[in-house]
Order: structure tokens, then C-alpha cells, then sequence
């Protein structure tokens, strides 16, 4: 019984031992403190200098841009400027082709019907001349020259009179056309006055 009255003692003993222990330990731990969160400071105005410098770099982006725009647009009007007059100069061109080419077509075959009659006439000519020469070659009297020469021109004379019957019967020869001017070529497209250029604001010391 003893043994068992000491066991008990000790028990309660160490009990309460933990037990103090516990509270003073929680007596030893600070109570949270609360603790406010901290404020950011108020954001600062821009500078004069910011300010202007920020409208500085704006207006250089839309000078650059504006450059480009110009550059593009200015290529463009060209290269339509160069096609339109590429375009007239070859329609032109053709055009005169085609006329003229219509004439010699039509003057080749005017000469092709041309050419027998011209030969026919000037067979006609030699058989004149050759008349004549033989009828006056050697001491030929007064008589027999004055025949030769009404002879000559007799068979001339019908000749000139036969081949330009045969020549009106052709037709009028083919007149060459008249070329017409030459297109005048238009003023090319103005290039774009270059905008002015942003000055850069000077940041006093």
C-alpha cells in the first residue's frame, strides 16, 4: 500500500510539474503584435523636361513613319509614271507599224504591176532608138534625117502614150502615210517635301 501511496505522489507531482511548465511557457510567448501594411509613396509628377521629352519621342516615330509613307508612296507614282508611259510610247509604236506597214504592203504591190509595164515601155524606147540609129547611120540625106527623126518621135510619143494608159489603169500609187508627233512624254510625279524633323528638347542643368 505504501509503495503504491508513493507511485500516486510522484505522479501528481510530475503532473503538475508539466502542468506549470506549460503555462509558464505560454506566458513566455509575446502576444502577436499587429502591424500596419506600408504605403507606397505617391508616384512624382513628371518634369517639364519628361514631359517634353516623351512628346519628342512620339513625334519622332510619326517623322519616321512619315518618311516611309512618303518613300513608299513616291516608288509607287513612279513605277505607274514608267508602265503609263512604257505603255503610250508602245502603243505608238505599233500603231505607226501597222500604218506604215500597210502602205509598203500596198506600194510593194503597186510596184509588182508597175514593173511589166515600165519593161514594156522601155522595150518600146529601145525599138525607137535602135529605128533611129539605123536609119541615120552613115551620110544619111536631109530627107531621110527628117524621116528618122519624125520616125523617133512617133514611136515615142506612142510609147509614153501607151505605157501612161497602162498607169492610169492601175490606180493612184499609194500615198505615204504622215507619221503623226511623237506622244510628249508627261512631268513625273513630284517627290514628297520631307517633314520637318522634331528637335529634342534640351534638359536644363
Amino acid at each position: 500500500m505504501r509503495s503504491r501511496k508513493v507511485f500516486a505522489t510522484a505522479l501528481i507531482t510530475t503532473g503538475l510539474f508539466l502542468a506549470s511548465t506549460a503555462m509558464a511557457s505560454a506566458d513566455s510567448t509575446p502576444a502577436p503584435t499587429t502591424s500596419s501594411a506600408p504605403t507606397s509613396p505617391a508616384p512624382k509628377a513628371p518634369t517639364a523636361y519628361q514631359t517634353a521629352m516623351a512628346a519628342y519621342k512620339a513625334a519622332l516615330i510619326q517623322y519616321r513613319s512619315t518618311l516611309i509613307n512618303n518613300a513608299i508612296s513616291y516608288r509607287k507614282a513612279m513605277e505607274q509614271y514608267n508602265s503609263d508611259w512604257q505603255s503610250t510610247t508602245k502603243s505608238y509604236w505599233a500603231s505607226w507599224q501597222s500604218t506604215i506597214g500597210t502602205y509598203r504592203a500596198a506600194l510593194d504591190a503597186y510596184q509588182a504591176q508597175l514593173a511589166p509595164l515600165q519593161a514594156t515601155h522601155r522595150t518600146a524606147l529601145d525599138a525607137a532608138d535602135a529605128a533611129f540609129l539605123a536609119a541615120t547611120a552613115g551620110t544619111p540625106t536631109n530627107d531621110q534625117l527628117n524621116a528618122a527623126i519624125v520616125g523617133w518621135r512617133n514611136a515615142v510619143n506612142a510609147a509614153d502614150a501607151t505605157y501612161k494608159s497602162a498607169v492610169t489603169a492601175l490606180g493612184a500609187e499609194p500615198v505615204r502615210p504622215v507619221q503623226p508627233p511623237l506622244p510628249v512624254k508627261p512631268a513625273a510625279p513630284v517627290k514628297p517635301t520631307e517633314p520637318t524633323r522634331p528637335v529634342a528638347p534640351t534638359k536644363n542643368k
